[in-house]
């Protein structure tokens, strides 16, 4: 028995031992964390310190917030109370008295603390270093949260529009609250405060622009009623004449500010339009274009649509209608572009344009050497159609093409036109009176009279007005009493020739061996019968001078003779 008691008591002596011997080094290492004493008073602290604002801070440090937040368990390295709170006034106890005097005061000091690890405030403010000295400006806890409870940065990369609007949630301003909050519904995955909303300079300077009016969906009202839709689409300005594609030509792109220069057209909250209506908007941004396009501008002066306006017409187009604002592309690309934008306002004029046999070529065959409205009518110095000197120069549109061989021959079209026009009466007045008196009306039938105006047709049509079975309705326009052999005595702007009207033909080729034949036996006769008589006329007057040249060759040999016989006595 004492043997196994003395056992025991040696056992029991070595574990004791052993347990002394590894106490001082499972103590060392693994030593409490310096907060410790920090965190058994705060751990659990119901109370609160109030301030002189009247307002209070929680003693209590939230452990379990703590431990969840950066400086928690997921921390890189561990984050003691003292690290923050690194002052001696700050953790030594008893603590000193807070200097804060508010939670805002107190939230500023801890974003001061912040800056110990962390890069400056001024550096890591986005969207509000430009606001000078502001001070309703946030610190680190208005957007991270404070120290024991702090959002990891990846959280509000996730919501960063729901981390502005926890400061930014209405505006005094009616327009810069509506449009947020239209802004922010319909933001895209790629898009957030900011967008716009940052502290480095943006080039271009117009993106703000193109950001938010890209977004918004909505319409301005107009005094009339009318409304102007907000939204651009960014791809097509960047698309249009005025976008990347001047770079080609040497320019530089053209930015938002180009046009809408004036402080109140671009500056935020923007002011409200001056115009009544769509219209003036519309003939508004005429006067803009005007200030870059100059000789353009000049030429419309000139124009029909100018003159329209000037005299009140304010529905006359103007730069938009035609060419638009922002989607700017260019006129005659596709070439079908020119009869759709004429079209927007002369609907019916399209319409047959579109059924003529130059608008189906076009329209239907992408046919590119038929006429568009501009070949005829100009593009900014477009003359009034129904005056007189439009009408007497109108031939000459048509010979522009009609008269050209090389085109002509594409399409097996004789080019005779023109100059079998200008041959019968019809063209010879008409040639007449645009070479003397081009203002003055005549009723000389043009082209356009008998083959139509936009509504033209291929001569074989059965709808044509010069074929043959229209032919009589369309030359009574002009002669009401023509009857059915009227219409015979027109060639058809042919050439007289075998296959195409031989009685005119053989007609002019009698005529044509005929009168030189007469003329030309009539100068031989003439010329004969001078001859004979001019070589009469040289006999008789040689004939009248032969005596008198004898008698004085007789006399002067007598005289020699005399004077050689006196010589020789």
């Amino acid at each position: 028995m004492d043997t196994i008691w003395s056992i025991s008591l040696c056992v029991a002596a070595l574990c004791l031992f052993a347990l002394w011997l590894a106490l001082p080094t499972a103590v060392f290492a693994n030593p409490p964390p310096p907060d410790s004493p920090c965190v058994g008073c705060h751990g659990d602290n119901e109370y609160s310190l109030p301030l002189p604002s009247g307002e209070s801070l929680a003693l209590d440090a939230g452990l379990v917030e703590l431990l969840a937040s950066v400086h928690g368990s997921s921390a890189a390295e561990p984050v003691y109370c003292i690290d923050c709170h690194r002052n001696d006034t700050n953790y030594r106890y008893p603590h000193l008295p807070n200097p804060a005097t508010t939670r805002e005061e107190y939230g500023e000091r801890v974003s001061q603390s912040c800056q110990g690890c962390h890069k400056s405030l001024e550096s890591h403010n986005p969207g509000h270093l430009n606001a000078g000295e502001n001070p309703n400006l946030p610190g680190c806890v208005d957007c991270h949260g404070q120290g024991h409870s702090v959002t990891p940065a990846g959280s509000l990369a996730v919501d960063p529009v729901a981390t502005c609007q926890n400061c930014h949630q209405t505006y005094d301003d009616p327009q810069t609250n509506r449009v947020h909050e239209e802004l922010v519904r319909n933001f895209g995955p790629e898009q957030n405060c900011q967008s716009c909303h940052i502290d480095a300079p943006i080039y271009p300077a117009d993106v703000r622009c193109r950001n938010c009016h890209q977004l918004l969906q909505s319409s301005v009202e107009l005094p009339s009623g009318e409304s102007v839709s907000l939204h651009v689409e960014a791809v097509a300005v960047a698309g249009s004449v005025h976008g990347s594609s001047m770079t080609e030509h040497g320019y530089t792109p053209l930015r938002c500010t180009s046009c809408h220069r004036d402080a109140e057209r671009y500056a935020f909250p923007h002011q409200p339009l001056s115009v009544e209506d769509v219209r003036g908007l519309t003939l508004e941004m005429g006067d803009l274009c005007q200030e870059c396009h100059t000789e353009i501008a000049a030429l419309d002066h000139d124009g029909v649509h100018e003159a329209a306006r000037e005299r009140g017409e304010l529905a006359a187009a103007s730069c938009a209608d035609c060419h638009g604002s922002h989607n700017i592309q260019s006129p005659n690309e596709p070439r079908e572009r020119v009869s759709e934008t004429c079209g927007e306002c002369h609907s019916t004029i399209n319409e047959q344009y579109a059924g003529s046999v130059h608008g189906a070529a076009l329209l239907g065959e992408d046919n590119p050497d038929v006429p568009v409205c501009i070949d005829c009518h100009g593009i900014h110095n477009i003359p009034p159609p129904r005056t007189a000197q439009f009408r007497v120069t109108s031939p000459d549109l048509c010979a522009g093409c009609h008269a050209d061989e090389t085109l002509m021959a594409k399409y097996d079209i004789s080019t005779k036109v023109f100059d079998t026009y200008v041959a019968d009466f019809h063209g010879t007045t008409v040639e007449l009176f645009e070479k003397q008196t081009p203002w003055q009306e005549t009723n000389k039938a043009v082209c356009y009279d008998c083959h139509g105006i936009h509504n033209i047709l291929p001569a074989d049509d059965e709808h044509s007005q010069v074929i043959k079975e229209n032919l009589l309705v369309t030359c009574q326009q002009c002669h009401p009493d023509a009857n059915a052999n009227f219409p015979a005595s027109w060639t058809s702007h042919f050439e007289p020739s075998p296959e195409h009207n031989p009685l005119v033909y053989f007609i002019n080729l009698f005529y044509a061996v005929l009168i030189p034949g007469v003329v030309g036996g009539f100068l031989l006769f003439i010329g004969s019968d001078v001859y004979r008589r001019t070589g009469d006329t040289l006999r008789r007057r040689r004939a009248a001078k032969s005596p008198a040249e004898t008698e004085e060759r007789a006399e002067a040999g007598e005289a020699v003779e005399a004077e050689q016989a006196v010589e020789a006595e």
